[in-house]
C-alpha cells in the first residue's frame, strides 16, 4: 500500500486543472519521476507528454479489457489495479475516471 504519510492524490476535472495540480506538485518538490497522471481518455495526457520524466497512463485500454473478463471488474478498475491503491482507493478513483477525471499522485515523498 502507498504511503499516505509521503504521498499526494489529486483529481482534475479540466486540463488547466491538471496542469495546475502538476506544477502545485512540482513546487512541493516531489520529483517528477515520481509523478504519475492517470486517465480514460489519452488525448487529456497530450498536454504532459513534452516532460519524459512525468509518467502517463491511459486506464481502460484493450489489455486492460481483456483482464476484465474474466474478473468482472470494469477495465479502468483493471487499470488502476497496477497502482500500489487500497481497494477503496482504487474503486473511487476508477468511478472518477469513468467520468472523465485525471488523476494525479506521487508514489513517494519529498
Amino acid at each position: 500500500m502507498m504511503n499516505e504519510q509521503n504521498s499526494q492524490i489529486e483529481v482534475a476535472h479540466t486540463r488547466e486543472e491538471m496542469l495546475h495540480i502538476l506544477e502545485s506538485m512540482r513546487l512541493k518538490a516531489f520529483q517528477i519521476e515520481d509523478i504519475h497522471i492517470i486517465a480514460k481518455d489519452p488525448s487529456k495526457l497530450e498536454d504532459v507528454k513534452w516532460d519524459t520524466d512525468v509518467k502517463t497512463h491511459e486506464v481502460g485500454n484493450w489489455v486492460d479489457q481483456f483482464k476484465s473478463w474474466f474478473t468482472g471488474e470494469s477495465a479502468v478498475t483493471e487499470g488502476l489495479k497496477r497502482f500500489d491503491l487500497t481497494e477503496g482507493q482504487t474503486a473511487y478513483y476508477a468511478q472518477l475516471v469513468e467520468l472523465g477525471a485525471v488523476v494525479l499522485f506521487t508514489e513517494c515523498g519529498i
